[in-house]
């Protein structure tokens, strides 16, 4: 059943009492006084700390920030609260700058806070030495020397900084356990990654402008690499290999678990095949075909290589489109499902996330059947058969019973359906699929009364009526905790909104969910909604 809202803890009390009363705090406690006691170490001194919040469990110290983060990311607008994609630093963040806080987010800041952000940041390097997490976009700092004072980070994200070789050479200097590193910059160079790879930890890169020479230099110095997302990278590795072949000496191995082919990626024929020599335990593979080179059915093949493979998701937008009167084909030239069933039929029982978009045929069936233990399963924009139904109807036992994910758009009523009956499905995002009815949902309710779905989306799916909602999931009988609709294209109106308020069966039941309805202006309803203090959030 749905979770009633539980009562809240003494520490929830005491958060949201904080951040109700955060002025308080900030006027009582003053940030010059902090730095002042800068030279004072929090957690080990037997003085009484000038901050209240040092003696802050990490756990608790995060949840105060996440929550602060969010509340101070919601405007109020003809009195409708709005989430927004950026937030404001308060004064009350500075204080939250103690000896225990392991994780600091400072992106998707308020232009007007820029400069508070740089506060924030020169604070934490007094007051956080032992800080593991940094995610910054550098065009709030005008330096990165600030780095050398986070000696413990083992991750950072940097988004556009203006000389990306000298935050490398930084981070190569000051920061040994570095283990995940992402930097968003064209201005990332070979030199860059040279300087970088100085004691070799770090397992993860993701990075831009950086030449093969760049990526070898990473891959030779960093050995526990496991993740290096950059469009060069099957080239590089191919080049290696083939080097390596061509001298006839031994084949080096990497510890990469990850190989990708990034929509800038300009593939060239074998590459595939001469990487998976060189990574023999990758786990996952991302392919996405944008470009016009040449990605076919063999070239996949060479994936069979591998030990095991966990993870598939293929984005195949190589196809074009020819229309002839009111016809419209579709003309795949390079990889087809067909070159997947191969890996299914090898990888099948292990594998447990699949994606595929834009296929111009994929058979639900086979996916079924090779992949029993399959968790998530996107189908995006692809032409399916309906095979699936007569298959089921002679082997009802054919579905994934322990598929959780399912995001879904254009499929037929025999392939939702099938999909649908899966009972360990607790998130769910359909698209523009008029094969979901209410029927459909009712069908599958009946045999499971989706028991574990805690997440649903629905997106120009007008097939669903209000009513089938309601009556299908705002039930007892399932332990949904969201629901986003979009206003316009799912068939409910204003007055359907003013219905579901004299209901709000939620609300009489107490329960823990929410309904999101999306539109750039409900008016009137949701207004209404807001103020008499129901959970239902509206979004641009």
């Amino acid at each position: 059943m749905p979770r009633v809202k539980r009562v809240k803890s003494l520490a929830d009390i005491c958060m949201n009492f904080i951040l109700e009363n955060q002025e308080i705090f900030s006027e009582r406690f003053s940030i010059g006084e902090l730095e002042v006691c800068r030279n004072i170490n929090a957690l080990n001194s037997d003085k009484p700390s000038t901050n209240p919040f040092d003696d802050l469990p990490t756990e608790l110290l995060e949840e105060l920030v996440r929550l602060l983060r969010k509340k101070e990311s919601y405007r109020w607008d003809d009195q409708t609260l709005y989430p927004t994609k950026t937030y404001k630093i308060t004064p009350f963040l500075k204080l939250m700058m103690t000896p225990r806080l392991r994780t600091l987010d400072l992106t998707r800041i308020k232009k007007e806070c820029i400069n508070d952000c740089a506060a924030v940041l020169h604070l934490a390097t007094m007051r956080i030495p032992h800080l593991e997490t940094l995610i910054l976009d550098c065009q709030y700092v005008t330096s990165f020397h600030f780095i050398s004072k986070f000696a413990k980070l083992l991750k950072l994200h940097i988004f556009s900084p203006e000389n990306g070789d000298e935050c490398f050479e930084l981070i190569g200097k000051h920061c040994p356990d570095l283990r995940e590193l992402t930097c968003s910059s064209n201005k990332v160079t070979d030199d860059g990654i040279l300087k970088l790879c100085v004691v070799g930890n770090c397992k993860s890169i993701r990075c831009c402008k950086v030449t093969t020479k760049g990526i070898q230099l990473a891959l030779d110095n960093l050995p526990q690499l496991s993740v290096l997302e950059h469009e060069c990278l099957l080239e590089c590795l191919a080049e290696i290999a083939q080097n390596a072949l061509d001298h006839k000496s031994s084949l080096p191995k990497y510890s990469l678990k990850t190989l990708y082919i990034l929509r800038d990626t300009i593939y060239k024929t074998g590459s595939l095949q001469k990487s998976v020599l060189l990574c023999p335990d990758v786990i996952r593979v991302y392919l996405t075909m944008w470009r016009k080179e040449r990605f076919d059915n063999s070239e996949l093949l060479s994936v069979l290589s591998l030990e095991k493979l966990y993870t598939i998701e293929i984005i195949n937008a190589e196809f074009e489109k020819l229309q002839f009167t009111s016809t419209e084909i579709q003309i795949n030239r390079g990889l087809t499902f067909d070159g997947v069933v191969p890996l299914l039929k090898k990888f099948g029982c292990l594998l447990k996330s699949l994606e595929f978009r834009d296929f111009y045929a994929v058979d639900i069936a086979m996916i079924i059947e090779s992949c029993p233990n399959l968790e998530s399963l996107t189908i995006y924009n692809c032409k399916t058969n309906q095979s699936t139904w007569t298959k089921f109807m002679e082997r009802p036992s054919s579905i994934l019973r322990h598929l959780k994910m399912l995001c879904l758009c254009y499929l037929t009523f025999e392939n939702v359906f099938t999909l649908f009956l899966s009972p360990s499905l607790s998130r769910v995002i359909i698209t523009s699929c008029y094969a979901v009815t209410d029927h459909v949902l009712q069908s599958a309710a009946s045999l499971h009364s989706f028991c574990n779905l805690e997440y649903l989306q629905l997106i120009e799916c007008q097939s669903v009526t209000k009513k089938g909602i309601i009556d299908i999931f705002l039930k007892e009988s399932n332990p949904l905790r969201k629901m986003i609709l979009y206003e316009n294209n799912s068939g409910y109106t204003l007055e359907d909104v003013d219905d579901l308020n004299e209901k709000a069966i939620w609300i009489k039941n107490n329960w823990q969910f929410k309904l999101i309805l999306h539109r750039s202006n409900l008016g009137r309803s949701v207004r209404h909604l807001a103020a008499l203090g129901y959970q239902i959030l509206i979004t641009s």
